[in-house]
């Protein structure tokens, strides 16, 4: 079609030159091409889906995790029971997959009791914000515990954070529960726990718009300002009202200690921090540790510094931690923690008793390396606690309100006077 198009707009031009036939010939064999590929992946696609529609059976691979699924089962998962299968599911280790109804045979390995590490005289410890990346790293140190632990469960926001510690290739009892609109979902993990680390933050995403904006900002080379957040759940509802349903279900539970991990910064209202999204998320983090002091529970409350996840180049073994109270360690020049590192801390306070009762921030020293025979009893018992006299959230919250419309006003005065 295009060399008749050719032809009629320049007909002094041969038809078939090789000017003329190459471009057409390459278009050709391109078309040709993707055609095969495209049939190809019908095929295979067909196939697959014939396999698949003989089964009822939802393919699942990962630890821990039944091979069999239903809505009823999903359902029970949201409500916060156990993740059981009522079809005589199996557990499958990784990288094998069970297709029970197609008649293959599929090498697997099933996990007994002796592939489940429970120690009766030890503790029940129930893990939220388990689908974090720092939840995770803290699930499944704990699980590696040959001591210690009868049971670990693991609270997740939703069947992502489920997703993921599948990947982390352990035996997990998983329960899903958004700590902040369904927080009666807890009572199944809370149900004759011992402990619980509260690990849960409100996240801020950033706004794509403001991306592009800063980006036609530096392409027309004017004053660049930051880039806007959002948050999904506000700090308000997540790290206050979601942290304070937490220690309430764990109260009536009979919890008997709560490890709670905030973040330095909580003593500043000006912190840049509590500027992301106008979520002032270090001051309800604040509010909720002291709820928790005022709740009567054992406590462990750490503020780690800014969190790293990899831990210094050239040292493979863990730092030493350098302990502080009420911000003081901001002035320092190290303000920051590999995630590791804060896991260790966190299931150090998990067994000592010494940790009870502690308010403290914490970082690393990136100077002096940790041995395996480091006493961390020793290291809790020397805290200090953090004060907790200064002003509550609401007073902070409702001075920065009466300064931002006393500046409201002024710009509306301003606008009217230009006018």
């Amino acid at each position: 079609h295009a060399l008749w198009l050719r032809s009629i707009m320049a007909p002094d031009t041969h038809l078939y030159s090789t000017r003329n036939l190459l471009p057409s010939f390459a278009i050709l064999i391109l078309v040709l091409l993707t055609c095969v590929q495209c049939s190809n992946a019908l095929t295979a696609g067909t196939s697959t889906a014939k396999s698949i529609g003989q089964s009822t059976n939802a393919i699942r691979l990962g630890i821990g995790r039944t091979t069999r699924t239903s809505r009823r089962q999903q359902t029970r998962r949201m409500e916060g029971g156990r993740a059981r299968s009522q079809n005589k599911a199996q557990f499958v280790y990784p990288g094998l997959m069970r297709l029970d109804s197609l008649g293959l045979r599929q090498l697997q390995v099933m996990a007994s009791d002796e592939n489940i590490k429970s120690d009766p005289m030890g503790k029940t410890i129930v893990v939220t914000g388990a689908g974090g990346r720092t939840g995770s790293k803290l699930c499944l140190e704990l699980e590696n515990l040959d001591l210690g632990i009868k049971e670990l469960r693991c609270v997740v926001h939703s069947f992502r954070g489920e997703r993921k510690l599948q990947k982390l290739q352990k035996l997990f009892n998983t329960y899903i529960a958004d700590i902040y609109r369904n927080p009666e979902n807890l009572a199944g993990a809370m149900e004759g726990a011992d402990t619980l680390v509260i690990l849960t933050s409100a996240m801020p995403k950033i706004k794509k718009r403001s991306i592009a904006k800063l980006g036609l900002a530096k392409l027309f080379r004017r004053k660049l300002g930051r880039p806007s957040f959002r948050y999904k759940q506000t700090p308000e509802q997540v790290d206050w009202i979601g942290q304070k349903n937490q220690i309430d279900m764990a109260k009536e539970a009979g919890v008997k200690h709560v490890v709670l991990v905030s973040s330095m910064g909580g003593t500043d209202p000006n912190n840049s921090l509590n500027k992301i999204g106008d979520g002032n998320i270090l001051l309800w983090k604040r509010k909720a540790e002291q709820y928790l002091i005022n709740s009567g529970l054992k406590y462990t409350i750490i503020h780690p510094g800014g969190l790293t996840d990899s831990k210094k180049k050239g040292v493979s073994s863990s730092m030493v931690p350098v302990a502080g109270v009420d911000d003081e360690l901001l002035s320092k020049n190290h303000r920051s923690i590999s995630r590791d590192d804060l896991v260790d801390i966190v299931n150090n306070a998990i067994f000592e008793d010494s940790a009870i009762e502690k308010s403290f921030d914490v970082v690393a020293s990136y100077e002096e390396v940790r041995d395996d025979g480091y006493d961390w009893g020793a290291f809790f018992a020397n805290l200090s606690h953090c004060d907790y006299s200064s002003p509550v959230v609401e007073d902070v919250l409702a001075v920065q309100k009466a300064l931002k419309a006393k500046e409201t006003m002024k710009a509306r005065l301003k606008s009217l006077m230009m006018s």
